[in-house]
């Protein structure tokens, strides 16, 4: 018969060396290879032509490629943003509220997310609400200049500029 004592330091003595093996083999999971360069490449590629062709007005266009980026990496925050602003742009209001939440959800309140969602609301005419949105956005990133001018007084009274 084994001591009361004896079975958990052997639970114990085992533990360790699995405990090392677990992390060599999330190590090699998460490792840089050529493979993950190759995606994030290609996903630059995708928002790359989706901005493009948002700068374009075809809005539809832009849309398609940020859902073709998002289908390839559904957590790439930036391709939730342009996502968001496209589907502003096309008036899919409740699209871009769900995108929203999702870069939210991703990458946290960041003032060029709260700035968008500020455009959002001045597209839809809640020129208020766009107001307060645009304030947030400046206490969060002080330092953009587009966010700057949208907060301002003078540019909220005449227009919005999306970042």
């Amino acid at each position: 018969m084994v001591p009361r004592f004896l079975l958990p330091a052997l639970v114990l003595l085992l533990s360790v060396p699995l405990g090392a093996c677990s992390t060599a083999f999330e190590d090699a999971l998460i490792d840089d290879g050529p493979e993950y360069s190759q995606f994030a490449s290609q996903q630059a590629t995708l928002r790359d032509r989706a901005k493009a062709t948002f700068r374009q007005n075809d809005f539809a266009g832009a849309e398609r490629t940020f859902r073709a980026a998002l289908a390839k990496d559904p957590l790439d925050p930036e391709a939730w943003l342009g996502f968001a602003a496209a589907s502003d742009r096309l008036g899919r209001f409740e699209a871009a509220d769900k995108a929203y939440a999702q870069v939210i959800a991703i990458a946290g309140r960041r003032g060029e997310v709260v700035n968008n969602m500020g455009w959002s609301q001045w597209l839809r005419g809640n020129r208020e609400a766009a107001k307060l949105l645009f304030a947030e956005a400046l206490t969060l990133a002080p330092g953009n200049p587009v966010i700057a001018a949208n907060a301002s007084s003078q540019s909220a009274a005449g227009g919005a500029t999306e970042s």
